[in-house]
Order: structure tokens, then C-alpha cells, then sequence
């Protein structure tokens, strides 16, 4: 058993279940009807009843299920056109699909550096990333913290470009008065086992624009179009429907994410100030104008001389075996193999990608290489823990100056 398991064992499981979601599943199955059909005929009813719900819940006019989030991120790049090497600006810290998925369009990915306090992309480096084959910007909600979502759309209009959040951390995020993922010109999501509302896989994508929701959902749907026979194929689209039984699941756990994200936002501004008021120890900093976090990750940076020089190993280790789970940060995009080794699409033109090679030194991503390097984060299950738990995770950290 792995130091992280063991440490599971005294704080809350994930994901949190009952006979609710057992049941659904059970009607669904007993049904027969296991995928939604069309909008033209319907099969199964709970993906457009989730469709219509998730919309109301992030705050949006449109909602098209998809299979998981990674796809989500893909068909709204489709649908705005992006494509062969064209230039799409990413964070660079961040799980390797907010990239992945440009790959997947024949488009380039370039990698932003991020804001030490806040750990998400630096809008004050976005322009100077802009190239005249530069398309898009796809700003990652961080552990839920919101880009500076006002400033980066500023940016995007004035040299005409477009906007997918990534908003798969980022679930009833809210900065300056409105959820992410209606800021841009679409926002996705992500339901993976790991997320603070999940199915074990899925994914979504919201848009306040009627014409693109119409394009997103032909192309996540083999290129059908609405209200239209089955069998007609108006452009290419491929199958990325989400079934009925990761919808089932999704409406049961929506029912129950009110009251995690009020407990979670509760713990996590108490665990922030008690953590802060540690010498060495910084936890994510909220961006000025966020009202609410998903809080899907709880990522911290510690100063290791203030610590008696520990390694980030040497921190990870002491605290999952003395019974405090903690996760890995995501390693920066510029070194992952695949991008540093450019292992991609093959007939693809890299050469102008600001990683690669030598270009993937960490010299050349300063902020977010030295952030990774000294950075743990804690799964957002342990914020549904009591207030003695988050004391003993305080306590422990104290304990080791």
C-alpha cells in the first residue's frame, strides 16, 4: 500500500456516493434506453435534462455534453475554426490535455508563463506571446483560481482572437460577478473521477452564442445537425456524445455539490490563514476580483530554506506517512517529453513553437519551473474534513521548521 493510501485513510473519500446515484444507474440500465439519441428523437433523457441543468448551474445559455474533457476542449477549437498550425497560447502549468488538445487540431501550442502568487497564466505575458499565427488563448482556471478573465478578454478583442476557458478545476468559479466560463467564447469542463463533480469520466462545454453551441453540437455528434434526419452528415464531425449513464450520475452529484462547495470554500480560506501565518509556507492566491472557487486542487509553496532545506520529495514523503494525503503539482508543459522531444503530430511545423529542443530549457519558463519545484497541493476532498483534521495538517507542517 502506497504512503497516499495509507494516508486516505484519515480524511474523506472521493468520490462521495450514495443509493441515489446506485439507483439512477439501475434506471437507466433497466430502461434499455442507454444513449440520448438526437434531438430530432429522443433516446435516453438524462443528458438533455443534464445539458439543461449544468447551463443553469455555470450560468450560461448553451451546454453540449461530451465524453470526457479533453474532447470538450477540442470540438469549441474546431468550431472556431482553428487549425493547421495555427497558433493557440495555453498556460503552461497545467495537465498536459489543455495542450493536447490544440495538438489534436494540427494547431501549435504556446506555453505562458504563470503569476508566482496567484499560479495561473500571467495575462502581462500573453501579447507578447502574439504572433500573425496566433488564433486563440486558452486561460486555465487553475485549482479553480480564475485567470484575470476582464484583462485577457481586452487582449483577445483587440487583436481578434478567440477564447476557451478551460474551466475543468473551475466548477462554479466566480470572478467579478460572473461564473467562469462565460467570460470567453466558450468554457469547458471536465467530470473526470478526480473532480469536485464527477462521473468517473465526462465533459462539457458552455457558450452564451447561439450559432457556435449549433456548430459544437454537429461536430461532437458525427456532423449531424439539429432537429435534422439521422442519417444526414452536413460536416465532418465525429462521435463525442456523453452516454446516459455518466449523465444519471452528474445529476445525483449536482444535488450534492452545494453544500461540498459551501464547506469547501469555508475550510479553504480557514486553511489559508493558518497555513500563511507559517514562515515559508504560501498557499494559492486568490485573484483580486474571485468571489468563489471550485477549489478542485489545494496546491501550496513552501521555502525550503525555511525548512531546513527539505526537497519537495523529502516534504511529500514526511507528510503522506504521517498521514496527510498530498498530490504532485502538474510538471510544467515546456518539459514533458512530448513537447520537449517534439513527439506530436507528425507533418506538423513546430519550428516556431516557443518550446522544443533547447527552447524547452527551464531557464525560458522561470516563474512556473521554480514554482513546480517547490510545490505540494492537497486533493479537495481533504477541505471536507473537520476543522481538527486541517489543525493537525497545520500543526504537522509547523513541526517540521
Amino acid at each position: 500500500m502506497s504512503f497516499k493510501q495509507k494516508a486516505k485513510k484519515k480524511f474523506p473519500d472521493w468520490p462521495v456516493y450514495d443509493d441515489n446515484e446506485i439507483k439512477a444507474l439501475t434506471n437507466v440500465i433497466k430502461s434499455g434506453k442507454w444513449w440520448c439519441g438526437s434531438p430530432e428523437v429522443h433516446q435516453g433523457e438524462n443528458v438533455w435534462k443534464f445539458q439543461k441543468e449544468f447551463a443553469k448551474f455555470q450560468g450560461a445559455k448553451h451546454c453540449i455534453a461530451v465524453f470526457n474533457g479533453t474532447v470538450a476542449i477540442e470540438v469549441p477549437l474546431l468550431a472556431l475554426g482553428i487549425g493547421l498550425e495555427d497558433e493557440v497560447i495555453v498556460s503552461d502549468y497545467t495537465f498536459v490535455a489543455s495542450a493536447s488538445a490544440v495538438v489534436a487540431t494540427n494547431a501549435v501550442p504556446i506555453f505562458c508563463d504563470i503569476d508566482p502568487n496567484t499560479l495561473v497564466m500571467n495575462v502581462n505575458k500573453v501579447e507578447d506571446l502574439i504572433t500573425d499565427r496566433t488564433k486563440a488563448i486558452i486561460p486555465v482556471h487553475l485549482g479553480g483560481n480564475p485567470v484575470e478573465m476582464d484583462r485577457l478578454m481586452e487582449i483577445a478583442d483587440k487583436n481578434n482572437l478567440k477564447v476557451i476557458e478551460d474551466c475543468s478545476h473551475a466548477h462554479e468559479s466566480i470572478y467579478k460577478g460572473k461564473y467562469v466560463g462565460n467570460w470567453g467564447h466558450a468554457g469547458t469542463f471536465s467530470f473526470q473521477a478526480s473532480k469536485v463533480l464527477t462521473a468517473g469520466e465526462g465533459g462539457a462545454i458552455i457558450t452564451n452564442d447561439d450559432k457556435l453551441s449549433d456548430l459544437i453540437y454537429t461536430i461532437s455528434d458525427c456532423g449531424r445537425k439539429k432537429n435534422q434526419y439521422g442519417y444526414s452528415h452536413y460536416i465532418y464531425g465525429t462521435n463525442y456524445r456523453m452516454s446516459e449513464y455518466q449523465a444519471a450520475v452528474l445529476l445525483e452529484q449536482m444535488k450534492k455539490f452545494p453544500a461540498q462547495h459551501k464547506l469547501r470554500n469555508k475550510n479553504a480560506k480557514y486553511l489559508m490563514d493558518k497555513l500563511n501565518a507559517i514562515d515559508g509556507i504560501h498557499v494559492m492566491k486568490p485573484t483580486p476580483g474571485t468571489e468563489m472557487l471550485g477549489w478542485y486542487i489545494y496546491p501550496f509553496v513552501f521555502e525550503p530554506e525555511k525548512f531546513g532545506g527539505i526537497t519537495k520529495l523529502e516534504f511529500y514523503k514526511k507528510l503522506n506517512r504521517n498521514g496527510i494525503p498530498t498530490d504532485d503539482c502538474y510538471p510544467p508543459l515546456h518539459g514533458l517529453d512530448c513537447f520537449k522531444n517534439i513527439d506530436l503530430r507528425k507533418g506538423i511545423d513546430y519550428s516556431n513553437a516557443n518550446w522544443g529542443g533547447e527552447k524547452s530549457n527551464d531557464n525560458n519558463f522561470p516563474i512556473v519551473s521554480d514554482i513546480y519545484s517547490r510545490s505540494i497541493e492537497f486533493p479537495h476532498e481533504m477541505l471536507l474534513a473537520s476543522k481538527d483534521k486541517l489543525d493537525f495538517i497545520v500543526d504537522f507542517i509547523k513541526s517540521l521548521k
